[in-house]
């Protein structure tokens, strides 16, 4: 009626038409892009049956857009058997990934965290359908991490805030490692702690002392240092990430070293890749306490120690069936070669690149088996099709629960920033558009 008194018969009758046909279109063009999503991700769970294809290599000339090749069973092997040359070598790029190689010869798959999963508290993108899929394999999946600020119990609850629903018997940090490490060694004095309270609830769940050390302290003067009072009991100094590092801190703990304490170094990495570039990670504050005090750690309980390994195993971790999957050589890699796994991947959505891989070839250092996009690109998942569906099936879910904030031009918008746009079948045609407005009478 508003439309009509505003702009007269005519010109309401075209202008009703056409927000007919935009809205028409839209919806097409919304689900065309969801049911083409979706059948792609049914045929990869389709295919985790048996198949003996062979492994086939085929050039590939743009090295930052490769996806690992990989197809059949046997191409694990034939695949390594000729990486001679570069970190090329180890690409594959077959659409269904090392899904084959999953599906028959690994039983676990043990799972690097921090630039295979997420990045800061953001998840990549296919991840939890990755997961899923995982699942419905009946794969075991072990979550490794050497990140120390959290404990298990507080993985589990970032886990379920991304969708991801995980035992805390499925999660190894390194702050729990290094709290298990002292308790193997009957350790019953106090702990100090360089770190993430991850570390300290890890000792609290042992019943291990917390020697809280300077606190907060950020400073120590030349007196300070004369006046140090160091806990007679403190029996062991743990170092991981530190958000909060001060000199204050690093002063007790050379100090306690130097008189005897135990130097437990959770994890060697030098950081992680979160937006503008590596933040320093537990390893560059573990190099700072082992040159204050003159003393190395005498264990890292993180990955790649033996360690962390052992505990693996002690919990029924046989890890010749087992696929290692990380972002990083010195750690993850390290970690599933000295394991013994049945084969180690390397994914470039974290901190080493295709040039660090040639590197390590060139200086007989840790190289992985297969290099990967990401973890949905291993399993032949298109990590822009599952968020999609997972999109759709979020929104379902509010529907259920009564929160219908979601729009259809939200979908839209997201699948726009997808880039499902450039398919050919949805593109938008002019001509296709005026003779539907024609047919309604509507004049342009």
């Amino acid at each position: 009626w508003v439309v009509s008194r505003s702009l007269g018969n005519a010109a309401s009758q075209f202008f009703l038409a056409s927000l007919i046909m935009a809205t028409a279109f839209s919806i097409t063009r919304t689900a065309a892009a969801v049911s083409s999503a979706s059948r792609r991700v049914t045929s990869v769970r389709a295919a985790v049956k048996p198949s003996a294809k062979k492994a086939t290599m085929r050039p590939i000339n743009d090295r930052r857009r490769r996806v690992a090749h990989f197809a059949g069973r046997d191409s694990c092997r034939a695949v390594v058997a000729g990486a001679t040359g570069s970190a090329d070598d180890l690409l594959v790029d077959d659409e269904s990934g090392l899904l084959d190689f999953v599906a028959n010869d690994v039983d676990c798959i043990v799972m690097d965290c921090d630039g295979v999963l997420w990045q800061g508290e953001t998840l990549l993108p296919g991840v939890r359908e990755s997961i899923q899929l995982l699942r419905e394999m009946g794969k075991r999946l072990v979550f490794v991490t050497n990140n120390s600020n959290k404990s298990r119990r507080q993985y589990v609850h970032k886990f379920e805030k991304l969708g991801i629903f995980v035992e805390k018997e499925e999660v190894f940090s390194a702050a729990f490692a290094a709290a298990a490490y002292l308790k193997t060694q009957k350790f019953e004095k106090k702990a100090m702690v360089i770190g993430g309270q991850g570390i300290v609830d890890e000792l609290n769940e042992m019943y291990l002392e917390v020697d809280p050390g300077v606190f907060n302290a950020v400073q120590c003067t030349e007196m300070d240092w004369e006046e140090l009072d160091i806990d007679p009991d403190c029996g062991a100094v743990i170092v991981g990430q530190d958000t909060s590092f001060t000199y204050a801190k690093l002063a007790y703990a050379s100090l306690a070293i130097q008189r005897g304490a135990v130097f437990v170094a959770t994890n060697p990495d030098a950081g992680d890749a979160i937006g503008p570039g590596l933040m320093p990670g537990a390893g560059a504050i573990v190099a700072a306490v082992e040159k204050a005090s003159g003393v190395s750690p005498e264990i890292y309980a993180g990955k790649p120690s033996a360690f962390l390994l052992e505990l693996l195993k002690g919990n029924h971790v046989d890890m010749a069936r087992t696929l290692v999957v990380g972002d990083r050589l010195d750690t993850d890699i390290a970690f599933g070669r000295a394991g013994g796994a049945g084969a180690t991947v390397l994914t470039l959505s974290g901190v080493c690149d295709l040039e660090d891989v040639d590197a390590a070839m060139e200086e007989g250092g840790d190289i992985p088996n297969h290099i990967v996009q990401s973890l949905p690109h291993m399993l032949g998942l298109n990590p822009e099709d599952a968020a999609a569906i997972e999109f759709v099936e979020d929104d379902q879910e509010d529907d259920r629960e009564g929160d219908n904030t979601a729009s259809r031009d939200d979908l839209d918008d997201y699948l726009d920033d997808e880039g499902f746009a450039d398919d050919d079948d949805m593109l938008f045609d002019s001509m296709d558009d005026q003779e539907a407005r024609d047919a309604f009478g509507g004049r342009i």
